[in-house]
């Protein structure tokens, strides 16, 4: 799912039950990890659910491709959505992304317990760390 679709999707949400269901339809779209590729390297620490992340960089666009994945259906919704728009970018423009203003602009503020949050966070700061330019 791309980001104009995830915006239509969460446009199209008049009530709080409305965004949930379009949380747990776009969860759906996030491809599930290898489980070779669910190992402690790729473990988001912070986060109260399981969750990996796998980045690879490509040595000539120098463009990023993340898989990830989550035992949590929530938080697979959110991964679909934060991965839609750091997915293809370069690491200058992925440090650029405000990602907690761009689920907040989707209103999933609701969504964001002081857990889920939290592991929100450590998500975003794990691809910030992995794309980090300096």
């Amino acid at each position: 799912m791309n980001r104009q679709e995830i915006k239509s999707q969460f446009n199209q949400c008049h009530s709080k039950e409305e965004s949930f269901r379009a949380l747990v339809k776009i969860s759906k779209t996030l491809n599930k990890l290898d489980t070779d590729l669910k190992i402690d390297s790729n473990a988001v620490t912070g986060c109260e659910s399981q969750v990996w992340l796998v980045a690879h960089k490509d040595a000539k666009s120098a463009l990023w491709q993340f898989h990830a994945d989550s035992d949590a259906k929530l938080i697979r919704g959110f991964l679909a959505i934060i991965l839609a728009y750091v997915d293809g970018l370069n690491s200058q423009e992925i440090q650029q992304v405000n990602l907690i203003e761009i689920l907040e602009g989707l209103n999933l503020s609701a969504y964001l317990t002081s857990s889920r949050n939290n592991g929100i966070r450590a998500i975003i700061s794990k691809i910030q760390q992995l794309t980090n330019i300096n």
